[in-house]
């Protein structure tokens, strides 16, 4: 899943700085980014779901959060990374069925 901070700062693909409404957007808000490695600069247009809004869902539909990884870039790669190894723009959301409730 996209971060909230994917929304917020530059990346070596993507760029958020012609957004700055992106900063006081609230989940449920339309937010949007531009893929730089592209020919068009036409934005994408998403919609913000920040890690509380991920867990309520997940919780809502019988899940629960046993792990969440924010993946960063470690330097070796062979790009000019911009913000990558200090900001994860991804969230990657491990699950497990809940306990069925007892009444």
């Amino acid at each position: 899943m996209s971060s909230r901070e994917i929304y917020l700062y530059e990346w070596v693909s993507f760029s958020t700085k012609e957004f700055p409404e992106n900063r006081n957007a609230k989940s449920g808000d339309i937010v949007r980014i531009i893929t730089t490695d592209s020919a068009g600069r036409t934005p994408a247009i998403d919609i913000l779901f920040t890690d509380d809004s991920y867990r309520q869902l997940y919780s809502q539909a019988g899940f629960a959060v046993v792990a969440m990884h924010k993946p960063l870039a470690n330097g070796d790669e062979p790009y000019r990374w911009v913000i990558e190894t200090k900001i994860a723009p991804w969230a990657i959301y491990v699950l497990e069925r809940s306990s069925p409730r007892s009444t």
